[in-house]
């Protein structure tokens, strides 16, 4: 392992001969080595692309130890199998560089020699030096696992590290580079607790994050294999105090520019707590800070720009709360399916809907049959899509299909007091079994009493519609998808309830004023 330190300035070199023989380069013979050195160097803190600087360290340093061990590839003209070197480190010795006698180990001067860690013995015969695999999954926030792990380093190969010693003595000299950016997070929590995990995403949903990879170790060429859009740290007994709500964690990641990022941090009760980083441009061999304090999610897994959302274990989240709602039993705005705004006074009839051009018989826009002028628009433009004019980010209005995946694998319940709030709709759960799929309890049904608010759901209240300035009952939930009905244009698809059933292929007149509830990637 390496030991792992702060430190101000860089750290002088240390030289130490160790009796340790390894295995030889399989084929490659020529004049022997005395000695062989390896040196490394410290994460320097990047202030060009630093979020905040509140601490005077300089730099996260890396070094040696004891047993430590380096994978070796002959390169040119000659390569072969990889050897391995173990490193010894004098006592009490912390340094960027160390040595080994290589006596017995037989390099040519003719051949050039790449080095990397961290040392991987299982690889199969047939890896050569270009293909070495990265993994970064599976990091625990800890600078000890981040060096055992993670700290991926290569040295080139170059026939200009043997140095004479005089007569056959020769030296050769590895110094490493990382491929790696360390990024260390300082986090203020508001609560006291123990984590179980913090989550950086990206905000647009694009895969910013390497999470498998190959390393030519020769050149340092790294070419990303699997990428994610969230990167996830598994924590181990990390606690936050009622005097210490600090947490300082690290991660390794492969350079990459990220976009903004929102930040996810959740407690072993699975409560979760937010902030907002402002993206940047990570660089091999340097370090970075984000410091910035997290807010609580009072409902949901996660933040999309703002607004919190639940994972249902569906193919898109669900927002918690209706578009224009202020919390998840307000009923937010009504709109006209296709309308970014509410209409004034409620009107919601086809005189006043955007896309009828002053006629109940003539729509101007997501037609497909021949009794209108057909453009074969069958999903809403982003233009046209309330939630996306509205909270921006990735979400949007949901698919029919989405609806669909919703109303038939999770577990509905009506309630006429949702969490004590007097407001009736359905709990919409993530389901526990596969019978409990598409399950619906109405108000004469009788819930199974393993699902209660604090497993994973999201409320739909019950909150009417308008039509022709009529508010009709809000025992009744109608909530549009962007879909539009290909057999009868004048209306569109839409999630369609009451106390008594869920209707799995509602419709509702795309000029009636309903309700949107977002998803979002």
């Amino acid at each position: 392992m390496k030991n792992i330190a702060f430190t101000l300035i860089p750290l002088t070199m240390l030289t130490a001969c160790s009796s340790e023989l390894a295995e030889t380069a399989n084929g490659i013979t020529g004049d022997e080595i005395q000695k062989v050195t390896v040196q490394s160097h410290p994460f320097e803190f990047d202030d060009d692309t630093r979020t905040l600087l509140t601490s005077s360290d300089k730099s996260i340093n890396f070094s040696w130890a004891d047993y430590d061990a380096m994978g070796v590839f002959p390169v040119e003209p000659y390569s072969n199998n990889q050897a391995k070197r173990t490193l010894s480190v004098p006592a009490g010795a912390d340094a960027h560089y160390a040595t080994f006698d290589g006596a017995g180990w037989e390099l040519s001067q003719n051949n050039t020699y790449a080095a990397y860690v961290p040392y991987n013995g299982s690889l199969p015969s047939s890896t050569s030096y270009k293909e070495v695999p990265i993994d970064l999954t599976g990091q625990d926030g800890t600078l000890e696992t981040i060096g055992k792990k993670y700290d991926y380093m290569y040295a080139p190969s170059t026939r200009g590290t043997f140095k004479n010693l005089g007569g056959k003595d020769t030296e050769i000299v590895f110094d490493f580079e990382h491929v790696v950016s360390i990024v260390q997070l300082n986090l203020t929590m508001p609560v006291a607790a123990t984590w179980k995990s913090v989550t950086l995403a990206s905000v647009n949903g694009s895969s910013v994050w390497t999470t498998s990879a190959t390393m030519n170790v020769a050149t340092g060429k790294v070419t990303s294999k699997e990428k994610s859009s969230a990167v996830t740290l598994s924590l181990k007994n990390v606690r936050t105090t009622a005097s210490n709500k600090t947490l300082t964690l690290y991660l390794a990641v492969l350079p990459t520019m990220t976009g903004d990022l929102t930040l996810t941090a959740k407690t072993s009760a699975n409560k979760s707590y937010t902030a907002t980083c402002k993206g940047k441009t990570f660089k091999a061999g340097k370090a970075y800070r984000f410091t910035t304090s997290t807010k609580y999610i009072p409902f949901g897994d996660g933040y999309e720009n703002g607004y919190a959302y639940v994972n249902l274990g569906l193919s898109v989240k669900w927002a918690t709360m209706n578009v224009g709602a202020t919390s998840e039993t307000d009923y937010g705005n009504y709109y006209a399916w296709g309308e970014i705004e509410p209409q004034a006074n409620n009107t919601y009839a086809w005189y006043s809907y955007k896309w009828c051009n002053g006629k109940e018989t003539y729509l101007t826009k997501y037609c497909t049959s021949s009794t209108y002028t057909v453009d074969d628009k069958t999903t809403l433009d982003p233009e046209d899509d309330a939630a996306i004019q509205n909270w921006g980010g990735t979400w949007r209005m949901p698919t029919y299909e989405e609806q669909e995946e919703l109303m038939n694998n999770c577990y509905w319940v009506w309630t006429s007091n949702y969490n004590d709030s007097h407001v009736a709709g359905y709990i919409v759960y993530a389901a526990k079994s596969a019978s409990d799929k598409g399950q619906k309890v109405n108000s004469f049904g009788t819930h199974s009493y393993e699902y209660t608010l604090s497993d994973s759901h999201i409320f739909l209240p019950a909150a009417g519609s308008y039509e022709a300035g009529t508010f009709y009952s809000s025992n009744w939930g109608n909530y549009y998808s962007s879909s539009l009905d290909i057999y009868e244009n004048e209306q569109a698809h839409s999630i369609r309830f009451s106390l008594y059933s869920v209707y799995n292929n509602g419709f509702d007149d795309r000029w009636c004023g309903c309700s949107v509830r977002a998803v979002c990637k």
